[in-house]
């Protein structure tokens, strides 16, 4: 009797031979990682190209509307669109502010609050693309997300023309700036209306020649993502 209690396995031993062995989870990547998928030297050439590019163009401004010749228009945000297109809404991003810094660094005149007034107003609009045009492919992609992102963008102008665009433009007076920009209203909403539509007619224009380029960069780096 006693040799078979002691040969009966013990409750420990039991859980033992039952236990089923879990797989373990995939450590999570640090930041530091994350980011060094992200910004592969190949990436880093692409941004590289579009911020050139765009920086370059800024320096071609022009007026458009005789009532606010103080106004000027570029034709820079195409790169930055086109690069949040082909690269992804972050490297578009990274593109917008380094070329709105380097133009600051260069040429600036309002303590880098206008290109910081460039970077706010560009960026709903950059967003909104980039991230349809992520999820959606294709030339119906590109014209809805345009039309979405014009309206946004004329729409988040007023706001930021009026509380520090203007202000800083006549020295740093809110109260000077803010009633010179309700007396021009008008013309600064029109100026950007005209403004956002000739970049968005750019863009669906380049958008066919410029199509398998951004085809190609989108899939190599998502079979990169995939890979890794």
């Amino acid at each position: 009797m006693e040799e078979t209690l002691e040969q009966q396995p013990t409750q420990q031993q039991a859980e033992q031979f039952t236990t089923v062995p879990t797989a373990e989870a995939p450590a999570r990547k640090t930041a530091k990682e994350v980011l060094k998928d992200y910004f592969t030297a190949t990436r880093i050439a692409y941004i590289a190209i579009f911020t050139a590019l765009s920086f370059a163009i800024r320096f071609l401004q022009f007026a458009i509307l005789p009532a606010v010749s103080y106004l000027k228009f570029d034709f820079s945000d195409t790169f930055v669109l086109i690069c949040g297109y082909s690269l992804g809404p972050v490297a578009g991003v990274v593109t917008l502010i380094l070329k709105e810094l380097l133009y600051g660094i260069v040429n600036t005149g309002t303590a880098f609050v206008g290109e910081l007034a460039n970077v706010l107003i560009t960026l709903p609009m950059l967003l909104i693309t980039s991230i349809l045009y992520k999820k959606y492919k294709g030339i119906k992609a590109v014209i809805v997300g345009m039309v979405i992102a014009c309206v946004v963008r004329v729409i988040w102008c007023f706001p930021v023309n009026w509380l520090l665009n203007f202000p800083v433009f006549v020295g740093f007076d809110w109260n000077k700036g803010m009633s010179m920009f309700i007396k021009a209203w008008y013309w600064v909403e029109l100026f950007n209306l005209i403004k956002t539509a000739i970049l968005a007619v750019v863009v669906m224009l380049l958008y066919k020649p410029l199509s398998k380029l951004i085809q190609l960069t989108s899939e190599k780096f998502n079979r990169r993502k995939k890979i890794a």
